[in-house]
This record gives C-alpha cells, structure tokens and sequence, in this order.
C-alpha cells in the first residue's frame, strides 16, 4: 500500500493555498460547513482567510483508520444549524470515494441552502464526487497520512504489519517515510500508540484480549 505523507509544513500550505484558490474564485459565502474530524484544520484556516466566521461541524462516520466501517456514512451534527438561503461552502481535507461528501451537500441542501460550494485539500479522481475546490489531484489511490492523524494512522499502518510489534513498526514506518518534522518525542509517540493499542484492543471482545 502507498502512503502520502504529509507534514505540518506542507498541510499549513496546502490549507492557505485552498484558501486564495477560494479567493480568486470570486465566490461569496456566508457560511462554513466542515466534516469533522479531518476537515476541521483546513476549514478553521479557510475560514479565517475568507473572512466568514459563521462556522458549523458534521460528523461523518464512514472510513474507520485504513477501512471502511459503515455501508453508508453515518452523519451527526449538535444543535440547530441554520442554513436557510445561505451561501455554503463545504470544506474536508480529501474526497475519496466521493460518498460522504455527496451525503453532505444533500444535508446542506436539505437544511435550504442556497448555494454550496466544496472545497478540499487533495481530489481523489477515482471519487465519484468532483469538488469545486481543491489544491492537489491525485491520479492513483494512495492512503494519504495527514498530521492532524499522526498517532492514529501511524497506529492502523503499523498494525496492519504487525499488530504484536506496532511502536517497532511504527517508527520503522516513519523512517521509510521520511517522517523528520515530528511535534513528539519517541518516548510520547509510543505512549499514544499504546492508548490507540489499549482502545482497540477494548473494541475486540474477550476472546482477543
């Protein structure tokens, strides 16, 4: 499996760089709409840049670490959101398969948006959803490791190689990676794989324990 990696230095340009494409588009919004959790850092930046501080969070359960958990998204917001005849924008970090972002325009839409753009970091061409918005095309599938996921998809890559030996793992991936712009210290980097250990293994049942 081909992993993008992603550091901080490069996700921050990214993320500013979806913000002056939205820019130069000419488009006018009122309101921000995020898919959480991925899509919170890049929504928060674009948001700021494009001066729009009504900001809303959805949450959508679909792709577990590495795989896909649900047979649809399963979409969940808090409170009341009031989207009527306002001007939307939509912002994740990826569109993959396109399903979960199709789900959200038709939220947005059902809730009386009047108009809903989409915006995302990297577009996947293999989704069946195309966003209006985006930074980078990716050609071929590849699992794409942003920063804002370090611990829990440096956790799923390292138990789908090996889940008895993940903190060896783990950093034998972040050399192959090149993984050099790191916010943890080895020490604090095993001790949260082994909180992202201890949750999975609590998720197994008895019989695995």
């Amino acid at each position: 499996m081909e992993v993008l990696y992603i550091p901080w230095s490069r996700a921050l340009s990214m993320c500013y760089r979806l913000a002056e494409v939205i820019l130069d588009s000419g488009e006018y919004f009122t309101t921000v709409v995020t898919i959480s959790r991925g899509g919170l850092v890049p929504a928060r930046i674009v948001s700021d840049v494009i001066g729009v501080d009504d900001f809303h969070v959805v949450r959508s359960r679909f792709w577990g670490v590495g795989g896909r958990i649900l047979e649809e998204p399963e979409i969940s917001y808090y409170g009341g959101i009031d989207l009527k005849n306002k001007e939307v924008l939509i912002v994740d970090e990826v569109v993959d398969t396109g399903t979960t972002m199709s789900r959200i325009v038709r939220l947005v839409s059902d809730l009386g948006a009047r108009k809903i753009k989409t915006a995302v970091l990297h577009y996947k061409t293999s989704s069946s959803f195309t966003p209006d918005y985006y930074v980078e095309r990716v050609e071929k599938w590849v699992w794409i490791y942003y920063p804002w996921s370090f611990s829990e998809t440096l956790f799923e890559l390292s138990r789908q190689e090996n889940e008895n030996k993940i903190p060896e793992k783990a950093f034998e991936i972040l050399r192959k990676l090149n993984a050099n712009e790191l916010y943890l210290d080895p020490q604090r980097i095993s001790e949260s794989l082994n909180a992202y250990m201890r949750r999975w293994v609590s998720k197994q049942g008895p019989d695995t324990k």
